[in-house]
């Protein structure tokens, strides 16, 4: 990548933005970073502070309103980490307001993007495939977690996860929805708009500076809960903790995204599945054995054995087409996230109380 690049970040004090700003100031010392933000999630007035750079410009404003697009600088790349990222938004709430927050926003980008010929890379998410589809899948029931059954017959599914040809017919929550609206936007805009693009779906990503709540960021949450003394519950599926995701390592993703960019004609106009695998996959009850591992501290967890809207047994990505084009693969394990993310709580503590609490 050039050492003068100029990047928008949408999202910009969330989690992710501000993850990927830090890690382009640190690795470029000639970028210019600008992030975009509503400053309306907990916590994000804490991770705009830990930015703090002569190259890097805070822009305030509503993504949904176009206005905000008005006279911003040109750049090199935007990339779209804004979004409400809750699969229980929308359910007891207004659907307005998590379309306005996950596909106007994304269509206002793509629009400043073709006229500004910026580059544009989505965050997408793993939640637009299927959820009936998925929880069709045949599996077995081992002691700590449940487990796809090998060798089906489903296009897309392999023993390494769920690959980006899996089926997209059926419903997927009204966030999945969003997002998903989103990605056949950005196609378009491909094809009679000439808007180069990347879309990367992303499974669960972890790491410090999270602000993890119940419906979002767990493992912030899990290792929150028991140092703060909260009360945690296994839900759904009888209630033992056995749901399993693939977790990414926050600064494995900030290192793929710099790959894209600098490869950029290798990846255009592509989907790609990005996530930890099979090897970084745990379920909820292995994440409380680590947990109690790393920070000696054991909570008792309760029982609710009805699931949630938009609640997966199992999802395992498989990111074997970008490892095949880039040679990226993740190179931080469970443990490692968890500690992170575990020493990140503890040595700023005081200050993330009130909002982790």
């Amino acid at each position: 990548m050039k050492q003068n690049i100029k990047i928008m970040i949408a999202g910009g004090c969330g989690f992710i933005g501000s993850s990927l700003a830090n890690f382009f100031l640190h690795k470029y010392p000639n970028s210019k970073i600008y992030i975009l933000d509503n400053l309306m999630r907990l916590g994000s007035e804490i991770n705009l502070k830990r930015l703090h750079n002569d190259r890097l410009i805070f822009l305030k404003g509503d993504l949904s309103n176009k206005t905000s697009f008005n006279n911003l600088p040109s750049c090199d790349v935007f990339i779209d980490a804004a979004a409400d990222p809750s699969v229980l938004s929308g359910i007891d709430s207004s659907v307005l307001k998590l379309i306005n927050n996950n596909f106007i926003t994304t269509i206002n980008a793509i629009e400043w993007c073709i006229k500004t010929k910026c580059k544009f890379l989505f965050l997408s998410t793993s939640r637009v495939y299927p959820i009936k589809i998925l929880d069709e899948i045949s599996y077995t029931e081992s002691p700590t977690r449940f487990e796809w059954m090998k060798k089906q017959n489903i296009k897309g599914l392999s023993d390494e996860g769920i690959n980006e040809s899996f089926t997209m017919n059926g419903y997927r929550s009204l966030y999945g929805s969003s997002k998903y609206s989103s990605e056949l936007f950005i196609h378009e805009y491909g094809k009679y708009k000439n808007l180069e693009y990347i879309i990367n779906r992303c499974s669960m990503i972890a790491g410090p500076w999270q602000m993890g709540k119940i419906d979002q960021g767990v493992v912030t949450h899990w290792l929150a809960s028991h140092i703060f003394k909260k009360e945690l519950r296994y839900i759904g599926y009888s209630g033992n903790g056995k749901q399993v995701r693939d977790i990414l390592h926050i600064n494995d993703l900030c290192n793929l995204i710099d790959l894209q960019i600098s490869n950029w004609s290798k990846v255009d106009s592509q989907i790609f599945n990005i996530g930890g695998g099979r090897r970084n996959s745990l379920s909820l009850m292995e994440l409380t054995k680590l947990v109690n591992q790393i920070t000696d501290i054991h909570l008792p967890i309760s029982k609710e054995e009805n699931k949630r809207n938009g609640d997966i047994r199992i999802f395992i990505t498989n990111s074997k087409k970008i490892n095949n084009i880039l040679g990226w693969a993740p190179t931080l394990n469970t443990k490692a996230i968890v500690n992170d993310t575990f020493r990140w709580i503890i040595d700023n503590k005081k200050e993330l109380e009130s909002i982790l609490k």
